[in-house]
C-alpha cells in the first residue's frame, strides 16, 4: 500500500508536471500571438492614416491614432498577463516539482541561471522594447499625418495621454524581474513548511499525551488504585 500511494502521488505530479509545461509554452506563443497582432493591426491603421489621397481630417487622424493606440496597449496588458504565467509557472516546476521528482533537475542544476535574481522574466524585456517602437510610431504617426486642416489641442492632448499609457505599459515589461516571482513562491513554500512542522509536532504530542492519560496511577505504597 505504500509503494501504491507513492507511486501514486509520483504520477499526479508527473501530470501536473506536464500540465505546467504545456502551460508555459502556450503563453509564450501568446506572447508573439499578441506582438504580432498589434503589429498587422497598427501596421494597417497607420498605413491608411498616411495615406496622401484622400487626406484625413484632424479628427480622422485622431480617430485612427487612438486606434492604433487602443491595439497597442491592449496587446501591451495581454503580454504582461502572459509573461507573469510563464514566470509564476517556471518557479512552481523549480520549487514544488523538481525537488519531488527523480530525475528533474533541470533548473535546479542550471547555475548561472539561480545566479541571476535580477534578471528579466523570460523574453519580457524585448517585447517590452518592441512595444516602445509601436508607441513611437503612432506619435509619429500623428505628427507627420497629412491632414486638411489643424489639429485641436485636445486632440494632441489625446494622443500623447494614449502614449504615456502605452509607455507605462511597456515600462512594466521592461522592469519586469524574475526575484519578485521566485520570493511569492517561497514565501508561499515557507508558510507550507511551517505549517507541515506544527502538524507533525501535534502527531507527535498526540499518542503521548493519550498514553499519559490512560496510564495506571501508582499510589505511594505502589499499589494501584481499583473501582470505586
Amino acid at each position: 500500500m505504500p509503494e501504491q500511494r507513492a507511486a501514486n502521488s509520483e504520477a499526479a505530479l508527473l501530470a501536473e508536471y506536464g500540465f505546467l509545461c504545456e502551460a508555459i509554452r502556450q503563453s509564450q506563443r501568446e506572447r508573439v500571438g499578441f506582438l504580432g497582432f498589434a503589429l498587422a493591426a497598427s501596421g494597417l491603421i497607420l498605413g491608411l492614416l498616411m495615406k496622401a489621397a484622400p487626406a484625413r481630417t484632424p479628427a480622422q487622424a485622431c480617430f485612427l491614432v487612438a486606434l492604433a493606440a487602443m491595439v497597442t496597449i491592449v496587446a501591451e496588458r495581454l503580454t504582461i498577463r502572459a509573461s507573469n504565467g510563464v514566470a509564476s509557472s517556471a518557479t512552481y516546476v523549480r520549487l514544488f516539482l523538481e525537488p519531488a521528482l527523480p530525475g528533474l533537475r533541470y533548473q535546479q542544476r542550471h547555475d548561472a541561471y539561480k545566479r541571476q535574481p535580477e534578471r528579466s522574466v523570460g523574453a519580457a524585456r524585448g517585447f517590452g522594447i518592441a512595444y516602445v517602437a509601436l508607441t513611437a510610431a503612432f506619435a509619429a504617426a500623428w505628427v507627420a499625418a497629412p491632414t486638411h486642416g489643424g489639429r485641436a489641442w485636445w486632440q494632441t492632448l489625446a494622443v500623447v495621454a494614449l502614449g504615456v499609457l502605452s509607455v507605462a505599459q511597456a515600462a512594466v515589461l521592461l522592469r519586469a524581474r524574475a526575484d519578485r516571482v521566485v520570493a511569492a513562491w517561497e514565501r508561499v513554500r515557507a508558510a507550507e513548511q511551517a505549517g507541515a512542522a506544527v502538524t507533525a509536532a501535534a502527531s507527535e504530542e498526540t499518542p503521548a499525551r493519550e498514553e499519559a492519560e490512560h496510564a495506571p496511577v501508582t499510589l505511594r505504597d505502589g499499589a494501584t488504585p481499583g473501582p470505586a
